[in-house]
Formats: structure tokens, C-alpha cells, sequence
């Protein structure tokens, strides 16, 4: 019986090991993709992209970035993309953090793009969950742009993501968690002179 607990509580930490790296890596490749356009401009849009747009990075935690998107219907739209962390009770009532992206289109492209001076997509005023059970998401600014459009801007982003499972180990206290490190370079404020 003793072996048995023992390899029963092996099976679920296992089980919430690979949990918790499949949903991190879904939400780790979108913050990846979202990073890596910042700055873009499409060559056919006139209006230019302030040299301060590309990457903000606010309290360490709270990340936007801007860059020229298609819509479905392929019209060219100016798109802020933010991260954040945002708490959620659920019936259960435990409470948790979830790392919240949210979608906005720039109501003016030729001006700053700000959360104030855009627009949800898909009517999302408060974005939407990418991943659960978050406990720390920090954002940090590395390479900074020396000189060029975008100078002073961020050419790499390092983000910070611990994550736990949801599910506790039977006969344990334990809970399974794990931090990851995200470096990415946002390549279109490196390349672009």
C-alpha cells in the first residue's frame, strides 16, 4: 500500500508538471509572437509610428506593445496588445491571478495609441485570460536602443512567469509550481534604423 501512495503521488505530480508546461507554453508563444511585431509599420501606411510606441512596460508587470495588424477582412488597423495580470474568484472561491491579454484597435494611428485613445476588438473591454493559476508575472526592458527611429526603446523583453497547478497532491501539501524565463528580442525595433 505504501509503494502504491507513493507511485500514485509520482503519477500526479507528473500530471501537473505537464499541465502546467502545456498551458505556460501556449500563453509563452503568443507573448512571444506579440513582442517580436512591436514597432512593425506596414510600408503601406502613411502614418508613422511615435519612436516611444513600440514597448511600455508599466509597475514592471503591465506590457504593451503596438504594431500595424489585418483585420479579417484585410484592412490595415494600428493594434495595441496588452499584458497584465488581473485577480479572479470563481464560485469556488479561491481566489487566483490570471495573465489577462487584451486586443485594442488605435481609434487615431497618427497620434500615440494608448488604452484611452483605442478601442477593444471583438468587444473584449477587459481582454481575455490567456493562462490560470499565476502567481508572478514581471516584465523587464534589456538592450535598449541606443540610437535610430526607435531609441530608447526595449530590443529584448524579458518576462517572469510562475505558475502553479490547480490540482493539490492527494495525501500531500505540496503544490506543483514553476517559473519560466521569456527573453525575446522585438525585432522590428532592432532592425529598423
Amino acid at each position: 500500500y505504501a509503494g502504491y501512495t507513493f507511485f500514485a503521488q509520482q503519477h500526479q505530480v507528473l500530471t501537473a508538471q505537464t499541465e502546467v508546461n502545456r498551458n505556460a507554453l501556449r500563453a509563452i508563444d503568443l507573448l512571444k509572437a506579440d513582442i517580436r511585431m512591436a514597432g512593425y509599420l506596414d510600408y503601406s501606411d502613411v502614418n508613422p509610428m511615435p519612436s516611444n510606441q513600440p514597448i511600455t512596460i508599466s509597475n514592471g508587470n503591465d506590457l504593451i506593445v503596438v504594431y500595424d495588424d489585418f483585420d479579417d477582412q484585410g484592412v490595415l488597423y494600428r493594434a495595441l496588445i496588452r499584458y497584465y495580470l488581473n485577480s479572479y474568484t470563481p464560485a469556488s472561491g479561491i481566489q487566483r491571478q490570471r495573465l489577462m491579454r487584451e486586443w485594442r484597435k488605435c481609434n487615431n494611428p497618427s497620434a500615440l495609441c494608448a488604452l484611452a485613445s483605442s478601442a477593444p476588438l471583438y468587444g473584449q473591454t477587459g481582454g481575455e485570460p490567456i493562462l490560470d493559476w499565476v502567481t508572478a508575472f514581471s516584465v523587464e526592458a534589456a538592450n535598449l536602443k541606443s540610437s535610430g527611429t526607435f531609441s530608447g526603446q526595449p530590443q529584448t523583453v524579458k518576462a517572469t512567469l510562475t505558475i502553479q497547478s490547480p490540482q493539490k497532491i492527494d495525501g500531500s501539501s505540496k503544490v506543483v509550481s514553476k517559473t519560466f524565463n521569456v527573453i525575446t528580442r522585438a525585432k522590428n525595433v532592432s532592425l529598423v534604423p
